[in-house]
């Protein structure tokens, strides 16, 4: 049997970032495990936005913590991008949020009032403003608006990023680090042992002080024979993508951006089919249509690739971050919005896990809170 002080089931973004920030640490002998799975593909088909505009609408501490992860991810990104010396594509160049209609733009106008005295109590800025058409278009003088369009919300504190790069430079760091991953590991089962976990692999049984499981809906699985229910469910979104186009588009929509390469990205679908993650007609045409609504121009662009993947979601859209009640030395996160609040697991929740530090920030993100 071979051993380590902390083992983590789950290689995409947020199993790196947690992995990164342990062994930041000083955590000792830390393992990543990455199953690979297609249908675990998240960290793989994800949209890249950092950004925290809009969330938290219901729940006031989720709010903060996305105002939090943003405000790092500068600094984050360079840090990383110095140590691994990859590109990870960020550009911290603002986002916005589209409105059709007066009724939709009132509506963003009520969202960003709230958030900013949400942030405010915690004194957190929210820098957001609601524009009207003219002050938008402005914004994107080589595009034209659809005439549909009455304005957006928009902050320049945001951005997006690669993801592919992203999770590339987090392994690549970890491992440079000390932290060893390995690969093509189907976790078959884990095993408590009081005061060390056994995690029983296709190839080999590994025993470690802590254990962190990060791995998507596949937590449930892993989870469920020690009794514990996780509080997720599947949620299907859709993505496509253009052929390479001149650049036009400053900066990331939530349902549009355009990456470094010149392709259009849109993805704003939310669907509830289990664990299936097929294309379908009907997603495709919504989307499209929606992205032409906002430019009309997309209209006369190629799509040429279309996925889907399946969202790990929780019942009130914020993440879980939880010890199992009956084993303390096993963690569990289980999140959507991966990419945004990539610093804050590297940050706070590693050195949680390592010794109990931030627990007064993590505590509110605990599985039990939907026991009611």
């Amino acid at each position: 049997m071979k051993t380590a002080d902390i083992i983590v089931i789950g290689g995409g973004i947020t199993g790196s970032a947690t992995a990164l920030g342990l062994v930041k640490e000083n955590a000792g002998k830390v393992l990543m495990f990455d199953s690979q799975l297609p249908t675990q593909r998240l960290s793989r088909a994800n949209f890249g936005l950092t950004w925290f505009m809009c969330k938290g609408g219901g729940s006031s501490t989720y709010a903060k913590w996305c105002r939090t992860a943003c405000k790092q991810w500068p600094e984050y990104a360079a840090e990383l991008e110095d140590e691994t010396k990859i590109n990870l594509e960020l550009e911290w160049t603002g986002g916005a949020l589209h409105a059709f209609g007066e009724e939709q733009l009132k509506a963003h106008a009520a969202s960003v009032e709230k958030l900013t005295g949400v942030c405010g109590e915690a004194g957190l800025d929210y820098p957001v403003s609601v524009l009207d058409r003219q002050q938008f278009s402005e914004l994107v003088p080589k595009l034209q608006l659809g005439e549909d369009v009455s304005g957006a919300m928009y902050t320049s504190q945001q951005g997006h990023v690669n993801p592919l790069k992203l999770l590339g430079a987090m392994r690549k760091a970890f491992q440079q680090r000390g932290g060893e991953f390995i690969g093509n590991q189907n976790i078959l089962e884990i095993i408590p042992n009081g005061n060390s976990v056994t995690v029983k692999t296709k190839d080999e049984e590994y025993s470690c002080n802590k254990l962190v499981v990060a791995a998507g809906h596949g937590c449930e699985r892993l989870l469920f024979p020690l009794g514990y229910k996780l509080n997720v469910y599947p949620q299907r979104g859709q993505l496509m993508v253009t052929e390479r186009c001149e650049r036009k588009l400053p900066f990331p929509l939530l349902a549009v951006r355009q990456t470094q390469d010149g392709t259009y990205m849109i993805g704003l679908s939310t669907e509830d089919v289990a664990h299936d993650i097929r294309t379908t007609p009907q997603a495709m045409q919504q989307q499209a249509q929606n992205a032409i609504r906002i430019f009309p121009e997309l209209a006369s662009v190629n799509w040429v690739r279309a996925w889907g993947a399946t969202r790990v979601m929780t019942p009130d859209g914020a993440p879980i971050y939880d010890s199992l009640p009956t084993h303390p030395n096993i963690y569990v996160m289980a999140l959507h919005s991966s990419v945004s609040l990539n610093p804050m697991h590297t940050s706070v929740v590693a050195p949680w896990i390592l010794d109990g530090r931030n627990s007064e920030l993590i505590s509110p993100f605990s599985n039990g809170r939907f026991n009611v």
